[in-house]
């Protein structure tokens, strides 16, 4: 796969999010290449590969883990400024995601 190959699939994951002619156009491909031809390169395994590749990344990067989350809340918590009831509903979340409620009673 050449440069120009790699630059349409990152510009296709990434900042063109699926739109074939704009990623092409991006990537350096020519006006009536990127419109007329360029679903093409969507043909090709290796173009295909990398796509994938990319989008799992971009996927995996884009998810919030339940630490993520929970520093979320933790920041609300924590935060003077934030209304009260913010900060009782995030430390709600907080003791529920770390299974301080018991209702075993």
């Amino acid at each position: 796969m050449n440069e120009r190959q790699k630059r349409f699939c990152e510009f296709y994951v990434g900042e063109c999010v699926g739109n074939v002619v704009q990623s092409a156009l991006n990537a350096g491909y020519s006006n009536s290449y990127a419109n007329h031809l360029a679903y093409k390169l969507l043909e090709n395994i290796e173009i295909k590969n990398y796509i994938k590749e990319l989008s799992a990344k971009d996927t995996q990067s884009r998810i919030a883990t339940a630490e993520d989350i929970q520093s979320f809340w933790s920041d609300i918590l924590r935060d003077t400024e934030e209304q009260t009831k913010n900060r009782l509903r995030a430390s709600e979340l907080l003791a529920k995601s770390k299974g301080l409620f018991n209702n075993d009673w």
